[in-house]
């Protein structure tokens, strides 16, 4: 989520220190959690579980905090009523290589993935499920993605002389990435897309084997890989903010 700025002055102290309040936000009691270190300002954030960050200087007075949160008491709100949202929907449903599956409470309390459901305990928060899932999701990542890799290694052999090596990482901010090192990082999180758009993903990088960044060699390339590779990479885009 975004964040709220603001500059202050501060001395250069030895140590920084956390510490949790309570928060009285729309008539509820929300968690705010104050880190403070040598830092020149105040940084405020709502993370994936609703709560408030606060980053402050040492030394900051603690009315001065106050009034920072409480000047952004309207933001913060709208953040986190976002966040909250947004997780309501993911408990809602999930989607894996493009297919959406309903999550449902489960009256035996468990964890149970079916063709078309993903039963999970009723006191279970969206924190639990992409945990679980995480786990679920990593053995049939890593089969999959390797799939596609021999798949296409016939088409990119002629480019090295040793097939990379696949690793399955969680990843904010990439899909893929492709080591000179001789391995292949792919998002755990591409399980939630459409196959078409994994591929795309895979090929991509594959296609760094010969050429390292994105100039006009890489994207004929791919167009020689997946001529279609554009429309695929603008319904990618659509999706990141959702997914990543």
């Amino acid at each position: 989520m975004g964040a709220r700025t603001t500059y202050q002055r501060t001395n250069r102290q030895p140590a920084g220190y956390q510490q949790t309040l309570l928060l009285e936000m729309g008539g509820e009691s929300v968690s705010l959690r104050i880190s403070a270190s040598r830092r020149k300002s105040m940084r405020l954030q709502v993370n994936d579980k609703g709560e408030v960050d606060l980053r402050i200087p040492l030394g900051c007075a603690k009315r001065d905090v106050l009034a920072f949160v409480k000047s952004n008491e309207a933001w913060l709100k709208q953040q986190r009523d976002t966040v909250l949202q947004q997780q309501q929907q993911k408990l809602e449903r999930y989607s894996i290589l493009g297919k959406e599956l309903m999550v449902q409470a489960s009256a035996l309390d468990e964890f149970l993935v079916t063709d078309n459901t993903i039963w999970i305990p009723d006191h279970w928060d969206h924190t639990d499920l992409r945990d679980q899932m995480d786990k679920w999701l990593r053995p049939k990542a890593r089969a999959y993605y390797q799939q596609l890799i021999d798949q296409w290694w016939p088409f990119f052999a002629r480019f090295a002389e040793q097939k990379p090596v696949l690793r399955v990482k969680k990843m904010r901010t990439r899909w893929g990435s492709l080591s000179q090192r001789g391995y292949i990082n792919l998002n755990l999180a591409l399980m939630q897309l459409p196959e078409e758009l994994v591929e795309l993903v895979v090929v991509h990088e594959l296609c760094h084997l010969k050429h390292f960044d994105h100039g006009p060699g890489f994207k004929g390339l791919m167009t020689e890989a997946l001529p279609d590779w554009r429309s695929r990479e603008r319904q990618l885009q659509q999706l990141s903010s959702k997914v990543l």
